[in-house]
Order: C-alpha cells, then sequence, then structure tokens
C-alpha cells in the first residue's frame, strides 16, 4: 500500500480512498436489487458485465455509468430510484470526499497528532475562522458550498468531547498566530479566544514554533497523524485540493519522526499558552 487514492476506482478497509458519494449510491443499489428479491449474478447477467462489477459498484469501489444507472431502474423497476441516488452522488455541489472521509479518520482516532505552518487546524477553527479561511482559500465556491463546509468542519469537532475524545497534539508556527482571513482582527482574536478555550479545558495540547527559529523540519508542509486502537496509524499530507491519505509504514514513520522533531524545536505547552495570551491581549488592545 502507498499513498491513497491512487486510483479512483479502488477501495480499501484501511487507507486506500472510496468516496463516501459513491458508497451512499451502492447502498441504495444493494437495497433496492434486494428489496426485489435479485442477486448480484442475476443482475451482471441482465447487465451483462462481470458479478464483480456489480459487486464493486455497491461497495462504492468503482464508478457507475449514468446509462448503467438507468438500467438497473429499468430492470428493478425502481421508477427512478436509482438514477436519483446517482445524480445525487454526482452532483456539482457535493462536498469534496475528503472532507467527509477525514472526519471518519478523526471520529475512530484515538490519538491526533497535526501541524501546521500556515493556518490554525480545523479541530480548533471557530466558525467565523473558518468561513473567512475558506472565503479566501476556496474562491470558486458558491456560498452554498462554503456554508455546507463549514457546518461540517464544525461538526467534525464534536470528536473533541466526551470521554472518548482523542487525545490531540498541535504544533503550529508564531505565524499562525498572526495571520488575519477574512473578517481581519476581529475574527482573528474569536479564534484565538477559542484556541485558549480548548487548551484550557485540556482538550488539546498545542506547541508554537517561535518565529526566529531557523530552518528545520516543517518546511515539508503540514501533515496529521491518526492513531487508532486496532489498526496502523495513517498519515495524511495537505494539498490544494485537500488531504492525500498515506498508509505506507515507511511514510508514516517519516511523518511521526517529523512530528517529534517540531515538537523539540517547539516551546512548551504551558510556555506557547502564555504567548497566545499575549497576542489575544494584543488584538483586544487594538479593538
Amino acid at each position: 500500500m502507498g499513498v491513497v487514492g491512487d486510483n479512483p476506482d479502488m477501495g480499501v478497509v484501511v487507507g486506500r480512498r472510496v468516496d463516501p458519494r459513491r458508497r451512499q449510491l451502492g447502498k441504495r443499489i444493494s437495497s433496492v436489487r434486494n428489496s426485489v428479491g435479485m442477486t448480484q449474478e442475476q443482475v451482471s447477467q441482465a447487465l451483462r458485465v462481470v458479478q464483480s462489477t456489480v459487486s464493486s459498484w455497491e461497495q462504492g469501489k468503482r464508478r457507475l455509468p449514468a446509462e448503467q444507472a438507468e438500467r438497473l431502474d429499468e430492470l428493478f423497476g425502481s421508477s427512478g430510484a436509482i438514477k436519483q441516488a446517482w445524480n445525487t452522488a454526482n452532483a456539482p455541489d457535493a462536498l469534496p470526499p475528503w472532507y467527509t472521509e477525514v472526519g471518519q479518520l478523526e471520529r475512530e482516532a484515538i490519538e491526533l497528532r497535526e501541524y501546521q505552518p500556515v493556518i490554525f487546524p480545523g479541530l480548533v477553527q471557530c466558525e467565523s475562522y473558518t468561513r473567512g479561511l475558506l472565503a479566501d482559500t476556496v474562491p470558486w465556491f458558491s456560498a452554498k458550498e462554503i456554508g455546507r463546509m463549514v457546518a461540517l468542519r464544525m461538526g467534525r469537532q464534536e470528536v473533541l468531547k466526551g470521554e472518548d475524545a482523542p487525545l490531540v497534539s498541535v504544533v503550529v508556527e508564531e505565524a499562525v498566530l498572526r495571520r488575519s482571513v477574512r473578517g481581519g482582527r476581529r475574527v482573528l482574536g474569536e479564534q484565538i479566544a477559542r484556541v485558549l478555550d480548548l487548551i484550557g479545558e485540556e482538550r488539546i495540547r498545542l506547541q508554537v514554533i517561535p518565529a526566529d527559529t531557523e530552518c528545520h523540519a516543517g518546511g515539508s508542509g503540514p501533515f496529521r497523524l491518526y492513531t487508532f486502537p486496532d489498526r496502523h496509524t495513517v498519515a495524511s499530507a495537505e494539498h490544494m485540493e485537500g488531504e492525500q491519505l498515506m498508509d505506507d509504514m515507511m511514510r508514516v514513520q517519516h511523518c511521526a519522526t517529523l512530528f517529534g522533531v517540531l515538537q523539540a524545536e517547539a516551546m512548551s505547552p504551558r510556555a506557547s499558552r502564555d504567548l497566545i495570551r499575549k497576542v489575544k491581549e494584543e488584538l483586544d488592545d487594538e479593538a
């Protein structure tokens, strides 16, 4: 195994990417097929495809062509139910698949480690910061799309609550504390207040790498590590279109080593908290 998502038609239990929209479409196909009492073999014979193709459609591992969605409706007599599900899965304003996948990984993890050199990580963002950030970084998204992404990101933060919350360790560059997004200093102040609350409630452990630190291992860009109770750790690296998941053991180990080095470069959690408070006071004085 290597980089997740190398083949868009491949699915996986751990690490290989399965588009959640295809997964939902596949569940719909399986449900309708079962309701009419047909087997996958019977469907494959009727459509003249191999049975493994039908199985892959139902598992979301393979893209279902539009014409096959129509043929399935005809075969099942389902009055357009499959085509409707196909339209939903292929809607142009559907959320990016990685948005949902990352949320699933966060819910299953017992430990999350993240390094961010540019922005506050999604798990610690307040709503106004997320909205301003998305407006700046994905200007081609509609207001509706941004609203949905903001809502989903806020929903992802539920993992920080409760007795089963993962251990969250974050390392950021000092510049992150001073970089405004759309909405300006007011939004930045709200964001820093949110981080201070999370630190005070002991939901996260956050460390800051001082601005005067020389070039270090973080130059390779932001990344995350997801540790699970019952399977191997997974890493992800951010890029323009989302997050690239990795489960190759060597690459994951490299990320784990980098994170340890970055923690050593950073200020202690207490000193980091004091610096964040100082920045918040400066912002309050400007208001």
